[in-house]
């Protein structure tokens, strides 16, 4: 018998209730591309509230600050769903005004679809206009894309790092893979009408067009993406 495909997904939250939501919502999402029976489905996905919701409890009583890191794995016939109570979850450490949510996908192409269900789940509570979530989400699934892709050239050892931290003024993405990189300004303008025809370089336009600021770090392998709630923007028109 051969070895049994694994794939490993890892979602960290803070350790706060209005956050288990995020872990049913993956949790559902993975389920739907497996061939578990219905009510299987269903058992499942009752166990992993419950174990963020245990989880959530334990984090509390270790202080506002405590994240915990739910690491999901997936083989051919089996879900398994591991807690990991984690004070330093986060590789890129947000600030102390920001809540933070984490997820670390594989790179194959297959799970980009969690990364849209985690942006459009963090989007709902949040004060963007909904032309603006769209934008958002857009920018966050092209990043992914590119990660998984271009970066990491869909490696199934390699795997691709989302960071998101939300704060009073803002919502900053990054992005990271285990790529080789690249240099920015070398990458083609897709609206040069000698690349009209070429593909390359859109991912990068529609991300610097839907986002406040979209810098390039680590030779690329590294995206930072920012967007500026529009409440504060009106208070600052006189």
């Amino acid at each position: 018998m051969g070895e049994r495909t694994k794939q490993v997904i890892t979602l960290s939250l803070p350790s706060s209730m209005q956050h288990t939501y995020l872990l049913k919502a993956v949790v559902a999402e993975i389920l739907k591309e497996t061939n578990f029976a219905e009510d299987t489905q269903e058992r499942v996905n009752h166990a992993a509230i419950e174990a963020g919701t245990n989880a959530v409890k334990n984090g509390n009583r270790a202080g506002p600050s405590a994240h915990t890191t739910f690491k999901l794995t997936l083989t051919d016939d089996e879900l398994t769903i591991n807690t990991v109570a984690d004070s330093e979850a986060f590789k890129h450490k947000p600030s102390e005004t920001e809540q933070a949510i984490e997820l670390s996908l594989p790179s194959s192409m297959q799970h980009v679809y969690l990364l849209d269900v985690v942006v459009a789940e963090i989007l709902r509570d949040t004060d963007f206009a909904e032309e603006v979530q769209e934008q958002i989400n857009l920018a966050a699934i092209e990043a992914g894309t590119n990660a998984i892709k271009h970066g990491n050239k869909e490696d199934p050892h390699k795997r691709a790092l989302i960071l998101f931290c939300l704060d009073e003024e803002k919502l900053t993405i990054i992005i990271e893979d285990e790529g080789e990189g690249f240099t920015r300004k070398e990458v083609a303008d897709p609206l040069d009408p000698e690349n009209l025809l070429k593909s390359s370089g859109r991912g990068l336009f529609l991300m610097e067009a839907c986002m406040d600021s979209v810098t390039y770090e680590a030779n690329g392998t590294i995206i930072k993406m920012v967007k500026y709630k529009e409440v504060l923007t009106k208070q600052l028109v006189p």
